[in-house]
């Protein structure tokens, strides 16, 4: 028992795909030609939210370190400086430059902490409860339409992706909670030709991908819907696109306002794609590129230099967009895990595009290929300087793709040609795996040839799907997910006023002599992470040889990390003396306390081990 209950949380992404899969087979053959129950609703629910928060448990209990994220939780990088900037929004303070480009995540987590009481594990918990009921908005979307199994599919896909990142404190969560519930109201409004719903879902888009910058290009892709309809008066037609373009630029206010609030410039907002854009321009470089050859340059002058790379050189920003695009390709799926299920479930994703781009036969059908063709055409510009979670205010997508792929392949009695058309598209993707294993070129190659087969396949399937419409709960959960989300970002984190210390900085430092005064609150806006024989999950405690075996070998600051011994207490520190960050501290853990209160701690200056500047604590007084 206690070698499965290792496994179960050891590798929970790995472990639970194959479940999922079993799951929707088995649902499959239950309820094909039932109607979706209660009792189908509360299985999708427990999947999509075993699905996202196992994966959580599980980075805690071995202490599994992501890029982002020291032991599952320590924000680590970008995520250092969002949630930084989440605490400084709590204590009154302006936020740094760094997170005026995406202000409103540090909103969002600012609301979920203080929602948690202070603590970020707790926070953390929230943001990832929030992902899977995104989730399950989609499964009961899928399974009104398609039916239970294809919702398994699409819960599947998705529990996997967010698996990557609902550890972290980065502007994915946000992004695709939004993301997801704009989407959802999108093909709702569109599949009942209902402009306020339709138009409610562009704004939460538009927010969304203000919020974690993404396939900007799906805005003006829905504005094409109202033309593609039938029994539209033409004079509607317009007014209707309009009121989506209205509401995709509208989308962009909330993001500059909140930084010109919280102490930015509104030129500081999506800066950072300039460098992106150089990158492009100079033939598909990375943003690091950008540093090199224009150092120190402002965003208008590398805007500048941009447009002058791709007016005399536009053959270097054509091969840059085509790199892009490749990489978009050879990345498609890949956050999933396991590649047995990684490969079925390629299998219904590309059968369902096939479907979208041959039956566009209602209005759900031709505004899901609108969005594709959006994400595609925005893909060369993301795919260079980001890995799939640059999609993630989209990436609901793919799961509702899936589903459909999966219901229309099982439909009815499969026809000859079905299967040979499907069996050419796996076979393709077990050749790439035989021939060139982990290769994402051979992946990528696989996912083209096998979008045109299946593109083929699906011009000479007859098969046809009952049109069915949702109830309330289709636009009512999305709803309710932006009401909260706007309750989180706009009202909790201010209500709440500047932390007192409770204790004066000259009576701190004389307290502590020769060494730097610190307060914090271990466990609560100060995350604790102990390297300890004593395994915990809440709060955090590994043994030495599973946090170095759980290491990321992309985690930055590797080699010092893998070396930190037993009895090492790691800190990730907000001094409520100074108001702000302190970066990371390491202490003795058995005498780190881990109860939340304020305690002062004295600092010496920087550490032998080099731990991007990590100091090492000194001295313990409790202040309450």
């Amino acid at each position: 028992m206690t070698d499965a209950f290792e496994l179960l949380f050891a590798w929970p992404a790995e472990f639970w795909l194959p479940v999922f899969l079993v799951l929707f087979a088995g649902a499959f053959v239950i309820f094909r030609g039932h109607a979706h129950t209660r009792y189908t609703t509360v299985l999708l629910a427990a999947a999509c939210l075993a699905g996202v928060l196992l994966p959580l448990f599980g980075f805690w209990h071995v202490g599994r370190t992501h890029p982002n994220a020291i032991a599952g939780l320590l924000p680590w990088n970008d995520a250092a400086g969002f949630y930084g900037c989440a605490l400084s929004i709590l204590e009154g303070e302006a936020i740094s430059p760094f997170c005026q480009r995406r202000p409103v995540y540090s909103l969002y987590m600012a609301g979920l902490l203080k929602a948690g009481g202070g603590g970020l594990q707790m926070a953390l918990f929230l943001q990832t409860s929030l992902n899977g009921a995104a989730i399950l908005g989609v499964a009961l979307f899928t399974a009104r339409r398609w039916g239970t199994a294809s919702a398994f599919v699409a819960c599947a896909i998705l529990s996997a992706y967010v698996a990557t990142f609902s550890v972290t404190t980065l502007t994915e969560s946000l992004g695709f909670v939004l993301g997801t519930a704009g989407l959802l109201l999108i093909f709702v409004g569109a599949e009942r030709t209902h402009r306020h719903i339709l138009v409610a879902g562009v704004l939460l888009l538009s927010v969304a991908l203000n919020a974690r910058a993404g396939a900007f290009f799906v805005l003006p892709a829905l504005m094409l819907w109202p033309f593609l309809e039938d029994g539209i008066a033409p004079g509607r037609r317009w007014r209707i696109s309009a009121y989506i373009a209205v509401a995709g630029l509208a989308g962009f206010a909330p993001g500059t306002i909140a930084s010109w609030f919280l102490g930015g410039g509104v030129d500081e907002v999506h800066s950072n794609f300039s460098y992106i854009l150089y990158g492009i321009a100079a033939g598909g470089k990375r943003w690091v590129y950008t540093l090199e050859q224009l150092p120190g340059a402002s965003t208008e002058e590398i805007f500048a230099a941009s447009w002058e790379l791709i007016r005399t050189q536009p053959h270097l920003f054509v091969l840059g967009l085509f790199q892009g695009f490749l990489e978009y390709i050879q990345r498609l799926l890949t956050y999933i895990p396991w590649l047995p299920a990684r490969i079925a479930l390629a299998v219904f994703w590309l059968w369902g595009l096939g479907a979208l781009f041959v039956r566009r036969t209602d209005n759900l059908h031709r505004i899901l290929a609108l969005t594709m063709i959006g994400i595609v055409a925005s893909s060369p510009f993301m795919s260079i300087d980001g890995d799939t979670r640059v999609y993630a205010t989209t990436m609901m997508i793919d799961g509702i793709v899936a589903g459909l792929g999966f219901r229309r392949l099982f439909a009815g009695p499969s026809a000859g040609r079905t299967a040979i058309w499907v069996g050419s598209i796996l076979s393709l993707f077990i050749l790439a795996a035989v021939l060139a294993p982990g290769d994402p070129r051979a992946w990528g190659m696989a996912m083209l040839l096998g979008g045109a087969l299946a593109w083929l396949g699906q011009r000479t399937a007859d098969i046809s799907l009952p049109k069915t419409r949702g109830g309330p709960i289709d636009w009512g959960l999305p709803a309710g997910l932006a009401v909260i989300v706007l309750i989180l970002s706009g009202a909790l984190p201010w209500t709440t006023g500047r932390s007192d210390p409770g204790i004066g900085i000259t009576q701190a430092a004389s307290r502590c002599g020769v060494n730097t005064p610190l307060v914090i609150r271990p466990s609560r806006d100060s995350p604790v992470a102990r390297i300890d024989p004593a395994a915990k999950i809440w709060p955090i405690s590994i043994p030495a040889d599973d946090f170095r075996a759980g290491l990321h070998p992309l985690t930055h600051g590797y080699d010092e990390l893998v070396a930190l011994p037993d009895g090492t207490a790691i800190v990730y520190a907000y001094d409520l003396l100074k108001r702000g960050q302190a970066g990371i501290l390491l202490g003795d853990s058995r005498r780190l306390p881990t109860d939340g209160r304020r305690y002062l701690v004295c600092v010496a200056a920087v550490d032998d081990s080099t731990l991007l500047e990590a100091r090492r604590i000194t001295a313990i007084h409790p202040v309450d």
